[in-house]
């Protein structure tokens, strides 16, 4: 561990043993209420005023104990698991408060419960993004999927009980059966958007239409609000909302006209997309037949950003446009297919070491340090394999040079079409 970040933990661990120590003294030799802090705050009504400050003080003791564990998690370790519970974390000890000053909360019970519910929701949200963290990571889009479903169904049952909660406490008069039917149809919609986001998993299907569909399936947002508003409608349609409270039936033409001018809108807009696609495609290929025909008599400069190339595969491991290149300059100087696949065969074989997941920090630069040594000695045995060519050798002959290491400097042939340049100068960028 670094200097400086042990100099950040240990000044993060004075502040905290201070904080705690201070909150744990008011929370158990003191017996102040929130009146006594009237003089900071507006009116408080008489049992507010009373309440012991400790609703407040544990609420904030847990959630400072929350972060300062996430702060040694993020100085100590580091890579994407950690990243995920570094910000679970940080998330949890903003929600600790929240929920558990609603649960502590003395003579309310709607509070006490409307807090478990809070946290409950967080703890769902929280299990999603660590499944979903970890779909990416294994390239499942189906796990992701799958999760997604359950959590859009879970978080929409919290969401109804919700709303139970506060129009019972309330003490609102509604109309006979309105609160059971609002329940009802929200329950409705949010169920049936939990079973159209499972759909998502057909995102990956090799098939086009039934992509499309997990496309579509996979905009959450879209699915949501859709699935809602279709419920709504759907029991107005029926006429059950129109029988609780008769005066929705004047909202009838705004309703219709307003559904109508969405779909309008939607149908506008996919139809406008494709006929600007279509028009678009004949001047794109007509741009790009003239680059062809102009790049095909191109002979000169074609290789003046060899050295950037080079340099992006050396710092960042991009491969492609190295192979590409060095294809093109092989395939010029009248090597065969066969051939270039094996002078070509390291660079094309070679991959990164990955990223771990859980590492102790200052791992991945040193994971990052090794990728580039491995990159420079793969580059090297290319080059050594490629050089006789220049001279009139077989690629049987540059694969024998390809594990030993030339010490001389031997010509290699000019990528820019200029004199010939020394294999050090090559392998440093110079090309």
């Amino acid at each position: 561990m670094e200097r400086e970040v042990k100099r950040g933990v240990l000044r993060n661990s004075a502040l905290y043993g201070i904080l705690a120590a201070l909150l744990l003294w008011l929370l158990l030799f003191s017996e102040l209420t929130v009146g006594d802090l009237g003089g900071f705050l507006p009116y408080l009504p008489d049992q507010l005023a009373s309440t012991s400050l400790s609703v407040v003080l544990l609420p904030l003791l847990v959630s400072f104990s929350v972060f300062y564990v996430a702060s040694l998690f993020s100085a100590a370790f580091e890579g994407t698991f950690n990243e995920l519970l570094v910000g679970s974390l940080y998330a949890t000890g903003l929600a600790a408060f929240f929920a558990l000053a609603l649960i502590y909360s003395p003579g309310s019970g709607m509070l006490n419960s409307t807090g478990y519910l809070f946290l409950a929701a967080f703890a769902v949200l929280l299990i999603y993004n660590a499944i979903a963290t970890l779909s990416r990571v294994w390239r499942s889009h189906a796990l992701k999927a799958v999760a997604a479903s359950a959590t859009i169904y879970v978080e929409g049952q919290i969401a109804v009980r919700l709303l139970a909660l506060f129009i019972g406490s309330s003490g609102a008069s509604l109309p006979a059966g309105l609160a059971v039917a609002m329940s009802e149809l929200l329950d409705l919609g949010l169920t049936i958007a939990a079973a159209v986001s499972l759909l998502a998993i057909l995102k990956t299907s090799r098939k086009p239409p039934l992509s499309a569909v997990g496309g579509v399936a996979s905009n959450y947002p879209l699915v949501l609000s859709a699935c809602v508003a279709g419920s709504l409608y759907f029991n107005y349609f029926r006429g059950r909302l129109m029988s609780i409270s008769p005066g929705i039936a004047n909202l009838s033409p705004y309703i219709e006209w307003t559904a109508i001018c969405i779909v309008a809108a939607l149908v506008f807009a996919r139809t406008h997309r494709g006929i600007q696609a279509s028009m678009m495609t004949e001047v794109q290929l007509g741009d790009w037949i003239k680059h062809v025909q102009e790049v095909s008599t191109y002979k000169g400069d074609r290789f003046v950003g060899f050295t950037e190339i080079v340099d992006d595969f050396l710092e960042r491991g991009r491969r492609d446009r190295l192979l590409i290149s060095l294809t093109r300059f092989l395939h010029e100087n009248r090597v065969g297919d066969e051939e270039i696949s094996l002078l070509l065969s390291d660079l094309i074989n070679y991959e990164d070491a990955k990223k771990l997941v859980f590492s102790i920090t200052g791992r991945a630069y040193a994971l990052e340090r090794e990728n580039e040594a491995r990159r420079r000695s793969v580059l090297q045995r290319t080059m050594n394999r490629i050089l006789p060519m220049g001279f009139g050798g077989s690629a049987g002959e540059g694969a024998r040079r390809g594990g030993v290491s030339q010490t001389t400097e031997a010509p290699v042939p000019s990528l820019e079409g200029g004199a010939p340049e020394t294999e050090s100068k090559a392998l440093e960028g110079g090309w």
